[in-house]
């Protein structure tokens, strides 16, 4: 059905656990996007020290972090399909390479904020599709807040939104840019033909 599927990090692939509430403390932000409130800062040398700090609590969420439920099962299912399946985050490199290696997860690619324009733009999904050779309407985009679901419209790609806990009261709101709304990677694992038939997967 799709040739490549492009997963975001946190909230998805793993358990939601930036502390952003005390990063805005720690750098004196009262916007609620904490990257581009550091995009924005005109000054260089204070923006470069902002994303030292945004590094350093990414990467001690890194180390400390849970895969989500199921996605294991789901990533090997999708290597043994041939599938092309990675991560687009917002998050810095050293901080996905600390969850891949933790876990010892195998990716196609890795797209960060540290080469691309960061989600919601779709540069990252319009990088795999030229990088890769996949039409964007061949590609799947699968995360659990507006951006990852912006940014895959804005490219001409499917959208899959992920329900947990965290994001369930702002569902209604994101649904309007999700083809797909799954309450697990569990239903995604079995609307993308895995064998453990699970249903409650919902088109929208």
């Amino acid at each position: 059905m799709f040739r490549l599927i492009a997963f975001d990090l946190d909230g998805t692939l793993v358990e939601f656990n930036i502390p952003f509430d005390l990063i805005r403390e720690r750098l004196g932000i009262k916007e609620r996007f904490v990257l581009e409130a550091i995009l924005g800062e005109k000054d260089e040398k204070r923006r470069k020290e902002m994303l030292r700090v945004l590094e350093d609590f990414e990467i001690r969420s890194a180390e400390n972090a849970k895969l989500a439920f199921y996605a294991r099962e789901l990533l090997d299912f999708l290597r043994k399909s041939g599938i092309i399946y990675g991560v687009v985050t917002r998050n810095s490199r050293k901080s996905v390479e600390i969850i891949a290696k933790k876990f010892s997860l195998q990716f196609d690619f890795v797209v960060t904020r540290d080469d691309a324009k960061p989600k919601p733009s779709e540069e990252p999904i319009r990088i795999l599709s030229e990088k890769f050779k996949v039409k964007v309407d061949e590609m799947l985009v699968v995360g659990d807040f507006l951006f990852d679901l912006v940014a895959g419209k804005r490219a001409g790609a499917k959208t899959a939104l992920i329900v947990h806990e965290r994001n369930r009261g702002m569902v209604e709101s994101f649904k309007v840019y999700a083809d797909y709304v799954f309450q697990s990677l569990k239903e995604l694992a079995a609307f993308l033909g895995m064998r453990d038939d699970t249903k409650g997967s919902s088109e929208v």
